[in-house]
């Protein structure tokens, strides 16, 4: 996927606007078949960063070439006439008043927007009447960090037929979380003072990730995946976009959409790199430069841990994985889907796991297949009977 010149400079935003895209495209396709309405809201609209007059590359020039894309297609493909509707929310005065020209000059028969002036914290009972218990998409990607309490999200949260996508400022709130005048913040944020002291930097993302799904979990009652984005060209996670749904699938089809951003990330990771080591100096060898080498994935120790981590899922006896058990799976891990099938498919050839119901030697890249076709199937691990030398279920 080639990076628009327009982001040039702000290469983070082109990794967001990535997912944003390509999640809510699929999304939509999948609600719409059931839905008659669905809402999008901005929580921080903009428009930032780009002068076009389409906003091609802001939040909301993506969200409405979106929803006009969904309007064709599943009046094309299921038949369907779904209404969308749009709220943008922005603060800054200058932002909003070109955001509100932009969308007084929008006119289309399918698609409904509307924009509101103001702090979104305080606008969410307006908000929340405005979705009129339809399906709602919240996209929140504030500037700053302290801006997305659970607490102050809950009402929000604790809508029925809603998803989110929230974008934790790690590098700041990271910062932040060391210094005593923002304890207050942080137990507003997190729940409690996090206890940070001698951890890695690996550490620190893990106990800080944690315990902010824990703290929105408490409102939402929900599922919650997220993907990092790291600063483009150096080695440094700068946010986590954290995904909330009520819908086990949700989490498999947003992980499908997250391990294809890696692809993309990485890609936008050395172009940046390259370029920035050409505007040092255009007598450098770049493709010969080691400044520029990106580390890939090392996919032998992750599908090494991603087999551990399915024998000891099995530990216990024979596991039905559903929907909810793989939902689970992808929640309480850092692998994506394929990572899991291949670390399957691998300890079945091995004779170290067995599919209880079916007969799955053929399948070669979704061995396991969750309520498909509306049947789940269960798992168990392959032991050897000592007593007579056969092997057998767990």
């Amino acid at each position: 996927m080639e990076m628009p010149k327009e982001y040039k400079g702000r290469e983070q935003a082109f990794v967001k606007h990535t997912i944003l895209s390509t999640y809510i495209a699929r999304l939509f396709m999948i609600i719409g078949q059931r839905e008659v309405v669905i809402n999008y809201v901005d929580c921080f609209a903009g428009p930032w960063g780009d002068e076009s007059e389409d906003l091609r590359t802001t939040s909301i020039g993506i969200s409405i070439a979106q929803m006009e894309s969904c309007v064709e297609g599943l009046q094309e493909i299921f038949g369907r006439q779904v209404k969308f509707r749009a709220l943008y929310i922005e603060k800054n005065s200058k932002a909003y008043s070109r955001l509100l020209a932009f969308v007084e000059k929008y006119h289309s028969p399918s698609i409904e927007l509307k924009c509101k002036q103001g702090d979104y914290s305080e606008l969410i009972k307006e908000i929340v009447e405005w979705c009129d218990g339809h399906f709602t998409f919240f996209f929140i990607d504030p500037k700053g960090w302290n801006q997305i309490s659970a607490k102050t999200l809950s009402p929000l949260l604790q809508m029925g037929k809603s998803e989110f996508l929230i974008n934790l400022m790690y590098d700041f709130a990271n910062r932040a979380a060391s210094i005593k005048n923002h304890k207050n913040d942080m137990i507003e944020l997190l729940g409690e003072a996090p206890n940070l002291e001698g951890q890695d930097p690996a550490e620190r993302q893990y106990t800080f990730l944690t315990m902010y799904r824990e703290r929105l979990k408490e409102y939402h009652r929900g599922w919650t995946s997220y993907v990092r984005i790291e600063r483009p060209g150096q080695d440094r996670l700068l946010y986590f976009l954290v995904y909330l749904t009520r819908h086990p699938i949700g989490i498999h089809k947003f992980k499908e959409e997250a391990e294809k951003l890696e692809k993309v990330q990485r890609t936008t990771h050395i172009e940046t790199k390259l370029r920035k080591q050409f505007e040092k100096s255009s007598n450098l060898d770049i493709f010969n430069s080691t400044e520029i080498q990106i580390s890939n994935t090392d996919n032998h120790s992750n599908l090494y841990a991603a087999k551990n981590f399915l024998i000891d899922a099995l530990s216990d006896g024979p596991l039905l994985i559903d929907n909810e058990c793989w939902a689970r799976f992808l929640e309480i891990s850092d692998f994506f889907p394929s990572e899991l099938q291949k670390a399957m498919k691998e300890l079945f050839d091995e004779e170290i796991v067995q599919n209880l119901d079916e007969n799955v030697r053929k399948r070669r890249t979704k061995i396991i297949k969750p309520d498909w076709p509306n049947k789940s199937e269960r798992w168990a691990l392959v032991k050897t009977n000592k007593s007579n030398g056969r092997q057998g279920p767990n």
